[in-house]
């Protein structure tokens, strides 16, 4: 008789046990803790695991004409199994003041004053006032080729673009990636919108093209070559990169890059010194991240 209340005690204290544990664990406070502990891991997730490299550039002269320059960009990386994740930005801000002579916008004419000397004013404005973003997913069917798409913005005032937003689907392939380096292709299609500063908007289908080539030239020095392209029925962008990159240390580097970009049919009739392609040559430090 004993033992069987000795059982009866142990299996309601066992029952209060766990009825006890089921309230905590199912009450609003553990289930918002339980929730917070999750985002807090999912976003330690999908922040840790990135690297890539942030680029930095400045330029000044002064005389008879002051200018100024700034640019800077960064890549960051991420692979997941079969995917590749790529963010990227870029920005280049400039500045300059010159002086230039007067013209009579009725004869053409310098105008001069009573001496007869010409007469002059200053003129100051943006040589360059561009800000991009963009992100890249790959996943990779097979060692070498893999579907991608592309989301990216950018904005170049000074280029007549006040806004421009880009969507690519296509499939690239790898060619080759070892010790010297890799070369990979890309061809897709997609749509392009663009706001202008003047003009009438773009809005409509594009093919793309681009292509990526890094060479390990020495231990310290590395070329690379970049080439990206969308073109329609009413505009053709094309982008060349070129950089040589010379190693100062594990995190460090110092690089010489050229950018050419050219964009048809986007300049304004209002601006005479308005072109359809742009060019930048700069020295920059390179910090790995």
């Amino acid at each position: 008789m004993r033992s069987t209340q000795m059982i009866k005690t142990t299996s309601k204290k066992a029952a209060l046990a766990f009825l006890t544990s089921s309230v905590i664990a199912f009450s609003p406070g553990a289930s918002a803790q339980d929730q917070d502990e999750s985002i807090t891991s999912n976003l330690s997730s999908a922040l840790n695991g990135w690297s890539g490299s942030a680029i930095i550039g400045a330029t000044t002269s002064s005389g008879n004409s002051d200018t100024s320059n700034i640019n800077g960009s960064i890549r960051l990386t991420k692979t997941v199994n079969r995917w590749d994740h790529l963010v990227f930005g870029t920005i280049f801000k400039g500045s300059s003041a010159i002086v230039v002579d007067v013209i009579d916008p009725n004869t053409n004419d310098t105008v001069v004053d009573e001496s007869g000397n010409p007469q002059r004013t200053i003129v100051r404005g943006d040589n360059s006032d561009r800000l991009a973003l963009g992100y890249q997913p790959k996943y990779f069917v097979n060692e070498k080729t893999y579907g991608f798409g592309i989301l990216d913005w950018e904005q170049d005032e000074p280029s007549n673009i006040d806004s421009a937003f880009r969507q690519v689907i296509g499939v690239g392939h790898r060619f080759y990636k070892d010790d010297s380096g890799f070369l990979s292709v890309e061809i897709g299609i997609g749509n392009k919108s663009t706001s202008l500063v003047s003009g009438d908007d773009i809005d409509g289908g594009i093919g793309y093209l681009g292509l990526n080539f890094l060479n390990n030239i020495t231990e310290n020095v590395t070329f690379n070559a970049d080439m990206r392209s969308d073109f329609g029925s009413d505009n053709t962008f094309v982008e060349l990169g070129l950089g040589v990159s010379f190693k100062l240390s594990e995190k460090l580097a110092l690089k010489i890059t050229h950018f050419t970009r050219s964009n048809s049919d986007l300049t304004s009739s209002d601006d005479l010194l308005n072109s359809s392609s742009d060019s930048v040559s700069s020295l920059n430090l390179v910090i790995d991240i």
